[in-house]
């Protein structure tokens, strides 16, 4: 994809596209790995979860960016483009806010994590 792009000089599509296909490679990776620790310890570790629904949110935000600009590209400004445009900016916002709350999820769970460690010492 990325030399296809390079030689129809259309690399930043092809380099969101390639992105957003290693992003999920990333998340069946994660979840791989989050199953098998799972059922190794038969326990249920969160964190994992959270960083498969960060990068889930994260690849969302990447794929709308795209959409966005090519739709605001184009140069012809309608109605509906206005209000898909706007409807993508308000996913884009709520988004953002979810990933604000996944990292901070997830950096609670970690100082908790330390905390037991350092109590269990």
């Amino acid at each position: 994809m990325l030399w296809e792009g390079l030689h129809h000089w259309t690399i930043a599509a092809q380099t969101l596209q390639v992105l957003d296909q290693l992003l999920i490679v990333l998340m069946l990776v994660e979840i791989l790995h989050t199953v098998r620790i799972s059922i190794r310890s038969h326990t249920l570790i969160t964190e994992p979860f959270l960083v498969v629904g960060l990068i889930a949110s994260i690849r969302r935000m990447l794929v709308i960016t795209l959409e966005a600009s090519t739709l605001t590209k184009e140069g012809s400004w309608s109605v509906e483009r206005a209000s898909i445009f706007r409807a993508s900016m308000i996913e884009l916002a709520l988004l953002g806010l979810l990933v604000l709350i996944l990292v901070f999820s997830i950096t609670l769970l970690r100082r908790n994590a330390l905390q037991a460690k350092e109590e269990e010492i």
